[in-house]
């Protein structure tokens, strides 16, 4: 919603300000998809090439018409910002479908999970004995969390932008 406002408020101030706010968007939508799906290249991908690309394509430099470049810079910064949406999108999806499967497990199951010393310690804490409880947490929840994820079917990309 950010970038989407960005946007609308680079275009409400005029051409003059558009370069730079394209060239910005872009670069920031760039650095927020790599960063949502853990993506570690040397190249910061389409959006770099297309920011590289505004700048070459000035219409002081390139003798492009102005309207062109405008146009040129709104669909690049369009097309950054509904793939940010879709990947956004994407893990929205997933953790719903992570957090039914979730809902569906009882206290069985969860236990199930568990190796046999924190199964212990997990009956132990229902039926009262809070010694281990902050140590049971991080077990249950890893344990929870990993037989969640080998349930639901997900992209490599996806299950990777969870794991956070």
């Amino acid at each position: 919603m950010l970038l989407m406002g960005l946007l609308g408020a680079g275009l409400v101030t005029g051409a003059s300000h558009l370069p730079l706010l394209a060239i910005t968007l872009l670069l920031l939508c760039g650095s927020m998809v790599q960063r949502m799906t853990r993506v570690r290249r040397r190249f910061g991908g389409w959006q770099w090439l297309a920011a590289l690309m505004l700048l070459v394509f000035q219409p002081e430099w390139s003798g492009l018409d102005a309207a062109a470049f405008g146009r040129l810079a709104v669909g690049c910064v369009l097309a950054a910002i509904g793939q940010v949406m879709v990947v956004t999108w994407s893990i929205m999806r997933l953790s719903r479908q992570i957090q039914c499967v979730v809902d569906a497990m009882n206290d069985a199951d969860v236990l199930a999970l568990l190796p046999t010393s924190a199964a212990e310690d997990a009956r132990l804490w229902l039926a009262g004995d809070d010694r281990k409880q902050v140590e049971l947490a991080q077990v249950i929840m890893l344990s929870v969390l990993h037989a969640a994820l080998t349930s639901v079917p997900a992209r490599k990309g996806e299950r990777r932008a969870l794991y956070g």
